[in-house]
């Protein structure tokens, strides 16, 4: 991890606290171009579209919340690992422990599962006979991991493998081709390998990949479109799968700034599969912006605590620092800090831009900085392009911030926070109309970018 810990108090600084820690406080240099609004239900308002009030399929069988659905990962695990005592030095019941692994790590988050999968498949495919193994599912974890170089190698060794793949599997290759172009900033390239992965077998899968393309697009209705064919794809229509898809309509909703549409969406992914604990943290966020304050903390530290998970950690310090508890949010960040860093450390790739979000929230803009520099080596696509922007813009290089800028718009990139930091940055540099014409983009893509409730978002900015 770039940037080692200097015992510095992670918001000792008053001037350098922020209300978030993907990046607005830059906002604040953009006096002329805030909107003021008046009142809560002002900002909570927010019109819903007609495309988001439709309504997907209804959930058929599996798991009906997160403790039965938590308990059968448990029990996969389980078996797995008893097939693989048995079958002695087997690549095939190693994937299968793998893929039981990943299946965990997707449902916890914990960093150790996806440790122990990626240990599990290298050590699965060093068992394998050339030209076989399991090169589908290296693909897959190294995706996970963010390793868009493995991943690519496992996919290349599929296209020449002794078994020719299924249509399914091809599919599924297609598609990831297309996470690849996506993450290394090739909009055009994932959107060809997308079609290429519908051409050869329509699924839920691509349809999801498709709506986040558009969402960082800025064509949100379109990526809502995408969401609900992708629940009408779904074979399965599961209790988790239904939820998964109003959640991730929620984040669009969240995205465009409208947030009781957001909170609605979230309400329903948490009716559909109760008690998971990242739609409660969603929930958490969009009570912040309503104000509830109370609410909001009790649920995302009752989450730091049993999942460990210091995202909730930071979301609830953000929302102690709006109320100006600065005491309360240090505990937390405290906390947070040591453990981004250590999962930075054990794997960067996976880690790093959550670490740059912690540091640059909490810490040292020049150690977010390095952070975020490290996390666009890896994955070069817009987002990571803004993450390096906002942290120059902290550490006063608007010439350059405004660079990467203006190269995840060319990358396709549209999103609000993109606008607003450019907006930011032309300022800085002068250019008052380019930064009234990127403030003006800002508010297209979502009306409130400049108001103060942003500051409560963590994870549905945009």
């Amino acid at each position: 991890m770039s940037g080692g810990s200097t015992g510095e108090d992670p918001v000792a600084a008053k001037d350098r606290t922020h209300w978030r820690g993907l990046a607005l406080k830059a906002l604040a240099l953009s006096g002329a171009a805030v909107l003021v609004v008046a009142g809560a239900d002002a900002i909570w308002g927010g019109g819903e579209t007609a495309i988001a009030a439709v309504n997907l399929p209804p959930a058929s069988f599996g798991s009906g919340n997160f403790g039965e659905e938590l308990a059968s990962a448990d029990r996969r695990m389980s078996l797995a690992n008893e097939r693989v005592e048995i079958a002695g030095p087997q690549w095939l019941p190693l994937e299968a422990l793998a893929r039981a692994q990943l299946a965990r790590f997707k449902l916890t988050a914990d960093p150790a599962e996806l440790a122990a999968a990626t240990s599990s498949i290298k050590l699965a495919s060093t068992m394998a006979p050339e030209g076989a193994g399991p090169l589908l599912s290296s693909a897959e974890i190294a995706m996970a991991g963010h390793d868009l170089d493995g991943a690519q190698a496992s996919l290349d060794a599929l296209e020449t493998a002794v078994v020719p793949p299924s249509r399914t599997e091809r599919a599924t290759a297609a598609a990831l081709r297309g996470d690849i172009a996506f993450y290394r900033g090739d909009m055009a390239a994932a959107q060809a390998a997308y079609q290429r992965a519908d051409d050869i077998e329509p699924t839920s899968g691509t349809a999801v990949r498709r709506a986040l393309l558009h969402r960082s697009q800025g064509q949100f209705d379109e990526a809502i479109r995408l969401l609900v064919e992708a629940s009408r794809r779904d074979s399965l229509r599961t209790p988790r799968g239904m939820a998964s898809y109003a959640l991730q309509i929620g984040m669009v909703e969240s995205a465009r700034g409208n947030f009781a549409a957001a909170a609605e969406r979230f309400r329903e992914a948490d009716r559909l599969f109760p008690g998971h604990w990242l739609t409660h943290l969603y929930i958490a966020e969009a009570q912040g912006v309503a104000g509830k304050f109370d609410e909001a903390i009790a649920t995302q530290e009752r989450i730091a605590e049993a999942m460990g998970d210091p995202q909730a950690m930071d979301a609830a310090a953000s929302l102690y620092l709006a109320q100006g508890d600065e005491a309360s949010a240090r505990q937390l960040t405290i906390r947070s800090a040591r453990i981004w860093r250590e999962r930075a450390e054990m794997m960067p790739m996976a880690y790093i831009a959550h670490a740059f979000e912690n540091e640059l929230a909490f810490g040292d803009p020049e150690r977010a900085l390095a952070l975020a520099l490290e996390n666009l080596s890896h994955r070069p696509y817009g987002d990571a392009h803004i993450l390096v922007a906002e942290a120059m813009l902290e550490t006063n290089r608007p010439a350059e911030a405004r660079a990467h800028l203006m190269e995840a718009e060319a990358q396709g990139w549209r999103s609000a926070p993109l606008y607003a930091r450019l907006s930011d940055a032309e300022k800085l540099l002068g250019n008052e109309a380019a930064a009234d014409e990127a403030a003006q983009k800002a508010r297209e893509l979502n009306p409130h970018i400049f108001d103060p409730v942003m500051g409560r978002l963590w994870f549905g900015h945009g």
